[in-house]
């Protein structure tokens, strides 16, 4: 954390130059005004773009605090290397002007903004979501660090940290600076700019080429360029990697939809091969299938948030898309997905059958959850009730990705409704076994949702992934 710290702050420095140096510091033509109201107008669109990132991103922030974090760092470092770019991409311009007359002329007749302020925008942006995605993932990190309830002390510590990160990256980004500065002028004779004009050598202008008094080219001016870009890649790396390493091998005590999938994959494969060999029998499953030891073996081989590392890559895939499991569905959309056919009215209907209801709502009656599946998309929906809480979320969460499991791996591609029945059933009298309802909780000898609070996982709060919608059938 100290080491991608202070790769930050020295990057800041390298790219807080190119960007005044792109504004015109040392422009004699640019003036104070002009610079004051780039500056407004870039935060003013900044700020609005940070508003709509908090409005999108800010119900996924407590599921995926890692995600976040890791994004918030690579948002900064796209905003720096934009920053950094800048005066390179602002000479640019004489490019469009000098090859084609008509080209230069239709690009400044289109309404667009000034290279400058539309780069420092996104530029903006990227920090303030940055700041936005940090702040928010925070305090989940302090919350886990503080396993004595010392929160306070915690912050104290965080804070003396950062303080000195920040003060050896300021006397080392000062060295820094006036090492380039000193780098920078170090070029003598007159330099020829791309556009033609004359400067002093004692100017440093970075984007001049400089002719010495033997004629030939001096790159001195060059070699600043390219000391301070393979300096910002270095420590860009650097930073990238030290992120990555410091995420990766923080085991957050929480469970979310993808450290659940990692923690519950022997339970899931367990009861989804027990289901397999007897989906084909006629016979109902009996009680005594479920073998009650071999359920308590399972769960003993619980792993522990210690010894749980999920993907970062793949949890971020399961931010962005879902899959074919849909946690906590709205019934509009549960409809619009399982609906090719329109009623008399125009208005869109469910395909499932009257018969075919009845058989849901009378296994389901006891649960705060239903699943319905999808046959032609092969899609899982799982509708919470109201009054659902987060055991009830466990159980359905268990059941449908038993379901998932068995689709993937069964020996058919087709689906057929009384397959779909057998499967819905039994593995819900697996799941039943595994987390009992509340009222038979006592009585059972296997409870999964007791077990997981004792290997260490905090169930006050569980990231599963279902969304708030509820409703309610009879």
């Amino acid at each position: 954390d100290s080491l991608q710290g202070l790769c930050s702050y020295l990057r800041g420095v390298v790219s807080t130059s190119a960007v005044l140096a792109a504004a015109g510091v040392g422009d004699a033509e640019a003036t104070a005004m002009s610079a004051a109201m780039t500056w407004a107008i870039r935060d003013g669109l900044g700020m609005m773009g940070g508003l709509l990132f908090s409005y999108v991103a800010s119900p996924h922030f407590d599921a995926h605090v890692k995600e976040f974090r890791l994004l918030a760092d690579i948002l900064n470092d796209i905003a720096l290397t934009i920053d950094m770019a800048l005066p390179s991409i602002m000479t640019c311009d004489w490019f469009f002007s000098e090859l084609n007359t008509t080209m230069a002329s239709f690009l400044h007749s289109l309404p667009l903004p000034s290279t400058y302020l539309f780069l420092t925008s996104i530029s903006t942006l990227c920090k303030v979501a940055c700041g936005i995605s940090a702040g928010a993932t925070k305090g989940n990190i302090t919350d886990h660090f503080a396993i004595c309830g010392n929160r306070a002390d915690v912050n104290a510590k965080e804070s003396t940290q950062e303080t000195l990160v920040s003060l050896m990256g300021m006397i080392m980004g000062v060295w820094l600076a006036r090492w380039l500065s000193a780098l920078e002028k170090s070029g003598n004779g007159a330099c020829f700019d791309f556009v033609g004009g004359v400067h002093d050598g004692e100017s440093g202008n970075l984007d001049a080429t400089c002719i010495n008094e033997n004629g030939s080219i001096d790159s001195a001016n060059v070699n600043v360029k390219i000391v301070s870009w393979s300096i910002f890649t270095a420590l860009t790396i650097i930073h990238v990697w030290a992120n990555y390493v410091g995420i990766q091998r923080l085991r957050l005590r929480t469970l979310n939809r993808e450290r659940a999938r990692v923690t519950l994959l022997g339970l899931i494969e367990y009861s989804g091969k027990l289901v397999l060999k007897t989906i084909d029998d006629d016979k109902r499953m009996f009680e005594g299938g479920v073998d009650e030891v071999n359920l308590k073996k399972c769960i003993q081989k619980l792993h522990s948030p210690t010894n749980v590392s999920e993907s970062l890559w793949f949890s971020i895939c399961g931010m962005l898309y879902t899959g074919n499991v849909h946690l906590g569905i709205r019934v509009q959309d549960l409809v619009r997905n399982t609906t090719n056919t329109k009623s008399s009215r125009g208005m869109e209907k469910c395909t499932l059958t009257k018969t075919e209801w009845n058989f849901l709502i009378d296994e389901f009656k006891n649960e705060r959850y239903m699943i319905i599946i999808d046959i032609s998309r092969t899609d899982i929906n799982v509708l919470m009730k109201i009054g659902a809480n987060y055991r009830d979320e466990m159980r359905a969460f268990m059941h449908a990705y038993t379901i998932h499991w068995i689709i993937d791996n069964s020996s058919t591609n087709r689906l057929s409704w009384n397959r779909i029945r057998k499967m819905l059933s039994r593995t819900h009298s697996i799941v039943q076994k595994f987390i009992p309802p509340e009222e038979k909780k006592k009585v059972e000898n296997v409870d999964l949702y007791k077990s997981l609070a004792d290997h260490g996982w905090d169930l006050r709060r569980l990231y599963l992934g279902f969304s708030q919608w509820r409703c309610s059938w009879e």
